[in-house]
């Protein structure tokens, strides 16, 4: 495939997934938000055990349903382009896109200052710590500084985590397939 081609088939894929991951989210957030919560439960359920496990079912299948809409998408992209794309490493990507990108968010929020080590270890490890969280996060920084929006990034998260999932299976795929060759 072309650099061209592997360009718009990578552009595509982020467009698409990051569409139908937020149409796909957002239509289970309504169902469940505004029927669910609104019409069956109302103020039927009033015990918090109920409460917080119907909340969870509601959670699982809001966010279950965008990252399905976001893989399939990136591999029906694919497929229009003539690359078979595995689901499993799709799969993977897609789910872990999103907490990847609240895990980057977090670390821009970290009160260094009021972090008072307790131990001699901790206090020498804190600034290499702190290097690394701001060395990890400052692409992050840079896009937040350069006014990009931070829904933006969410949305993106997990269309370009499915599409590093998937390729960085392959490559592990292709290592093994390898290594198991040279016995």
């Amino acid at each position: 495939m072309s650099r061209k081609n592997k360009i718009l088939l990578t552009l595509s894929q982020v467009g698409l997934g990051a569409v139908v991951g937020l149409v796909g989210g957002g239509l289970c957030l309504f169902i469940f938000e505004k029927f669910l919560w609104g019409v069956v439960i109302a103020d039927r359920v009033q015990h918090g055990f109920w409460v917080g496990l119907l909340l969870l079912i509601s959670f699982s299948v809001t966010y279950g349903a965008a990252v399905a809409g976001v893989a399939e998408s990136v591999r029906f992209a694919g497929r229009k382009f003539g690359v078979y794309i595995s689901r499993k490493g799709t799969y993977q990507g897609a789910f872990l896109g999103a907490p990847a990108i609240v895990a980057l968010m977090s670390l821009l929020n970290i009160q260094w200052a009021e972090l008072i080590p307790q131990n001699l270890l901790i206090s020498l490890l804190l600034p290499i710590f702190r290097a690394l969280a701001f060395l990890i996060s400052l692409p992050l920084r840079v896009l937040l500084l350069l006014k990009f929006p931070p829904e933006l990034l969410y949305i993106l998260a997990a269309p370009i985590g499915a599409i590093l999932g998937y390729r960085l299976s392959r490559s592990t795929n292709k290592e093994t397939e390898s290594l198991a060759g040279d016995d």
